[in-house]
């Protein structure tokens, strides 16, 4: 709770109601009426009722309090939008949520209270670059408002990962400035920048030329050509989904009693790369791609295919950096990037002879967690 010292009252009132109280009286000499003594009695309570607010403002008394736990009036901030003054420590406005106009020298005293951003909203992304040897992970925890040992587990792996996602670029750069008095460098990218919604472009094929090597797009059939030197990112991957079909009986009371249900699971590797220029890239599958481009090399299984296709390109472009830790960062991501999840009525449905009953399907993926990671570690290069 913040506590906040009321500024004394406007002596404007006292004087406006002292002339309400001589006209009242001026009215009561020429013959009172239960007018005149109704607007007597209003403007004693008035001036009563300030007398008290004035006697009861919040003074430090150093026999009841250690310390001032209240703000001054002159260290109230006012919001831009509304115009009302707000503690100093609140990053939001507490009349119209509009982010507070903070100096970023004193970002550490804000005590901000982030909203979880729903999926399909578009926000900014706070990414941990870098710690100092002095990094203080309890307060900066604690300044996320976070669990310590989720923090703990995402500075262990040593990599840039995403802190937390907020709602607009000012309010991540005030988080930005007060992360780093903890010991914390970060760095904000912005979810149009990730672009999750466009995937990269499905090979259906790679072949590999002098100093050089060509892809052909799995759906258009184009073939773009890439130099050695300019491939700059191998990203492998696992898309992990599942589905439950599940058909229920509607009792009473709104209460529902499952009938069937059928659940499925798919794993699958795939394989990011680009180049220098193109933030989009290109993505390779398991299914549908063509793994001539390995010769003698190429195995009856796709797996096997799959980790010899990285090895290759690695070979051809030795300047390309391979980032192969989506497994194991895969849970850590999940604190801020959260794998998507669905849930969709498909209607009534025959469960039976003469029998019909409510169907829905859940679905999981983790397919935009791993694009946005893609897109970072190419951002990050």
């Amino acid at each position: 709770m913040n506590i906040v010292r009321m500024p004394p009252p406007d002596t404007n009132q006292y004087a406006s109601i002292e002339i309400s109280l001589v006209s009242v009286c001026l009215l009561a000499a020429k013959g009172s009426s239960n007018f005149t003594l109704k607007m007597l009695k209003s403007i004693c309570t008035k001036l009563f009722s300030m007398a008290e607010i004035q006697k009861n403002l919040s003074t430090f008394d150093s026999r009841i309090q250690t310390e001032e736990i209240a703000f001054d009036a002159a260290e109230m901030i006012v919001c831009s939008d509304c115009g009302r003054n707000n503690p100093p420590n609140r990053l939001k406005c507490i009349y119209c949520a509009a982010v507070m106009d903070i100096d970023l020298e004193r970002t550490t005293a804000v005590k901000p209270n982030l909203r979880k951003l729903e999926l399909w909203e578009s926000g900014h992304n706070l990414i941990l670059k870098s710690q100092t040897a002095t990094v203080n992970a309890a307060r900066a925890a604690n300044y996320l408002t976070i669990e310590p040992a989720v923090l703990a587990a995402i500075l262990d792996f040593g990599t840039p990962l995403p802190l937390a996602r907020v709602e607009n670029e000012k309010e991540t750069a005030i988080l930005q400035s007060g992360l780093a008095s903890f010991g914390l460098d970060c760095t904000i990218v912005a979810d149009r920048d990730l672009a999750p919604e466009k995937p990269p472009a499905r090979l259906g094929s790679i072949r590999f030329l002098y100093g050089c090597l060509t892809v052909k797009d799995f759906n258009t059939g184009n073939v773009t050509q890439i130099n050695a030197d300019d491939l700059a990112l191998i990203m492998p991957g696992l898309i992990s989904q599942s589905r439950v079909d599940s058909i229920e009986k509607k009792g009473r009371r709104g209460k529902s009693k499952p009938i069937d249900e059928t659940s499925t699971i798919s794993d699958e590797s795939i394989l990011d790369i680009y180049s220098r220029g193109d933030s989009t890239g290109f993505r390779v599958p398991t299914t549908g791609f063509d793994f001539s481009c390995l010769d003698e090399d190429k195995g009856l299984l796709a797996s096997e295919n799959f980790r010899r296709l990285i090895v290759r390109l690695k070979e051809h472009a030795p300047n390309a950096r391979v980032v192969n830790d989506y497994k194991a960062v895969r849970a850590a991501l999940g604190y801020v990037w959260e794998v998507e999840t669905r849930n969709d009525p498909k209607g009534m449905q025959n469960s039976g002879l003469g029998k019909r009953a409510f169907a829905h399907v859940a679905t999981t993926s983790n397919l935009n967690q791993f694009t946005k990671y893609s897109r970072l570690q190419w951002r990050l290069l």
